[in-house]
């Protein structure tokens, strides 16, 4: 139940603070957010008073009181108004994620939030309006079920059942949760149980199911579609009802002596699956861990020198009817841990809005790209870099108000958050239009610290503005332009290669910078072409190969810094001998001898020159062991090997990290 209990507040405190959001940015509450928020509050009190946590019931309680005052009409919403009713739910929803956050860590909730509920009580009361009708602390017939004779006997009525899973646990919640969801969709919904807010209710829906009347002119697939996004559903109908049918209430049937006939409709109940189903991610680690012993087994199986030798048509077949299996399994399986990145950035919105108000900036967030997909464990790193380059974007880069109009800059400075797929990997950009970085003062600062040691004149401005993710640059207490708040950039730079990515940074005094992150769409299978140096076998991702071919001796000539250089189709492409990157003993050294591969990267294209090009290769990324990692022995360009069918290991190259050695 405490597994339960935070998961669907984690889920309600995110949607919690997009409405808020929104709702800030367009400086007014739209009668559906003030009824989103109202439900969430009421969602989190039940759950919180099941399960005795009686602090947070309280201060869901004290805002769910706020809510139902406005949306009532009682209070008065004016620009003072909206400012104070936004900053004491975001800070309630702060409270409510700390403590989220601690009972998974396994911590007793125990905070005293009396605070902030009497900050609530005493601004309600600020806000009241006077004279207000005593009708309205009365609720809604179609959110309280009541038997009014307001029913319009022309609209379709239907009845709709639902059975949620065994032992799903707080049905009466989830039962108010489905009312809520639906109203905005019907004229009048009356429910049985009628009282949602009796812990008691819960047994009757165990035993019963919850049964909905509800009148609505809206399409019965919509009806069904907002049923059917309730969590933990078993099952679900949406039947359509005669107006005279004796099973209706009261209030809703329609006698048949009366003139207001009404016209049969088909009895067709629509039953349905949920759809969705929630899975601990452990889980899906073991499932992906068990698919890459599969191929590998697969790959030693099929690929075996003494079978192959043999040529049997009939285990031919067999294999490749096998290897169709399996890629369709991996597919499925990779798809499972495949989330949008959009979670992820819509949490930046909070950071740019707290942070800018913080230090008296204008600054508004752009994104792109949100329904872009990586892999969960990916996702779970990236929160923390992003929120870090976040803020120093808008504490550190950004100008204020009076600073960009002098420039001739809009008062309002722009961050643009953007993920895009670029081939077997995901790029997430993040650019602001500040006022970038001082190429100078950053060499100064590193040579300072003893992190630089080569002249002024023979660094490049990539390289220097790259000194910001040198262990220790930002660790002056001093907070400056430059410096972090708390955590450097190396620590950025680090958790993004703990997933095998890479991070740069590019800038243009005046106009802002850009940071390039570059992740693997997945950490765990890709299909490689294998090749061969001397005596060592390489893998590299299909995905970043165009073409091969043999070259010929007058299209290689030498560029003025003495590097090779190969002219095709008119356009050049630099050389890169693998065995010289690697200090390898090659068979070839020739160009005519050996085999060329044409690499492109989303900055760069290149031709790598190898022995020989081998075939294909499904591989299974493992990681490269710790001590190789820790001291870096001669492996930069390299991101992690594959065992291949015969048991023998081969060595992935990592094509970004080799364009940048």
């Amino acid at each position: 139940m405490l597994d339960v209990f935070i998961f669907e507040t984690q889920q309600l405190l995110e949607s919690l603070e997009e409405t808020l959001l929104q709702s800030e940015k367009e400086k007014s509450l739209a009668d559906e957010h003030i009824n989103e928020i109202f439900r969430i509050m009421h969602t989190i009190k039940g759950s919180a008073s099941m399960m005795s946590f009686d602090k947070l019931a309280k201060l869901a309680h004290a805002l769910e009181d706020l809510f139902d005052k406005i949306r009532g009409g009682k209070t008065r919403i004016d620009e003072d108004a909206l400012d104070g009713i936004f900053e004491l739910v975001l800070a309630a929803a702060d409270i409510f994620r700390a403590e989220v956050d601690k009972l998974s860590a396994g911590v007793k909730s125990e905070g005293d939030f009396s605070g902030l509920i009497d900050k609530i009580h005493k601004f309600l009361a600020s806000i009241m309006n006077d004279g207000t009708a005593a009708a309205a602390d009365e609720p809604s017939p179609a959110a309280a079920g009541e038997d009014a004779d307001n029913t319009d006997y022309g609209t379709p009525l239907y009845k709709a059942k639902i059975i949620f899973e065994p032992e799903c646990q707080m049905e009466n919640m989830r039962a108010f949760g489905v009312v809520n969801a639906m109203s905005p969709h019907c004229q009048k919904i009356i429910h049985k149980p009628e009282d949602l807010n009796d812990p008691a209710s819960s047994e009757e829906i165990v035993n019963n199911g919850f049964t909905m009347y509800i009148q609505s002119g809206e399409n019965p697939d919509v009806l069904k579609g907002v049923i059917d996004s309730v969590m933990f559903l078993l099952s679900s109908s949406l039947i359509p009802m005669a107006a005279d049918s004796e099973e209706l209430p009261p209030s809703m049937r329609i006698k048949a002596h009366e003139e207001k006939a009404a016209v049969d409709r088909p009895q067709q109940e629509v039953t349905a699956k949920q759809n969705f189903i929630s899975v601990n991610v452990n889980k899906l680690d073991k499932l992906m861990n068990l698919m890459g012993e599969i191929v590998t087994t697969e790959s030693m199986v099929t690929k075996n020198p003494e079978v192959a030798n043999l040529h049997i048509d009939s285990f031919e077949r067999s294999s490749q009817e096998l290897r169709k299996l399996i890629n369709e399994l991996q597919e499925i399986v990779m798809s499972i841990r495949m989330l949008p990145v959009s979670n992820s950035f819509q949490k930046m919105h909070r950071i740019v809005r707290d942070v800018s108000k913080k230090v008296g900036k204008e600054v508004e967030l752009i994104l792109i790209g949100e329904e872009t997909e990586v892999d969960k464990n990916i996702i779970d790193t990236l929160s923390d870099p992003l929120m870090h380059l976040i803020r120093n974007a808008v504490d550190h880069g950004i100008e204020t108000p009076d600073v960009r109009a002098k420039s001739g800059k809009p008062t309002t400075g722009r961050i643009t958050l953007e993920a895009r797929n670029a081939g077997g990997d995901v790029v997430i950009l993040v650019t602001d239009d500040g006022q970038g970085l001082n190429r100078e003062m950053l060499i100064r600062k590193a040579t300072e610290k003893g992190l630089n040691t080569k002249p002024d004149h023979e660094i490049s401005d990539k390289e220097a503005y790259n000194m910001i993710f040198l262990p220790g640059f930002s660790t002056n207490t001093e907070v400056t332009e430059f410096s972090g708040r708390g955590v450097g950039m190396d620590v950025v730079m680090r958790n993004i290669d703990k997933v095998g990515g890479s991070i740069s940074l590019d800038s243009t005094p005046g106009e802002g910078m850009t940071v390039q992150i570059r992740i693997p769409l997945t950490l765990a299978i890709i299909d490689g072409m294998k090749l061969r140096v001397g005596n060592l076998v390489f893998i590299v991702p299909m995905l970043s190969i165009r073409e091969s071919f043999k070259p010929n001796d007058g299209d290689v000539f030498l560029d003025p810094d003495g590097s090779e250089m190969i002219m095709i189709r008119g356009e050049c492409y630099p050389v890169l001998r693998l065995y010289k990157i690697f200090d390898i003993n090659s068979d070839f050294e020739n160009l005519d001898d050996g085999i060329l591969i044409m690499i492109s990267t989303d900055t760069s294209t290149f031709c790598l020159f190898v022995d020989e090009l081998i075939g294909e290769q499904q591989a299974v990324i493992k990681p490269l062991p710790d001590y190789i990692q820790k001291h870096n022995i001669g492996m930069h360009g390299i991101g992690g090997c594959a065992v291949l069918g015969d048991g023998s290991i081969s060595l992935i190259i990592d094509i970004n990290s080799l364009v940048e050695e």
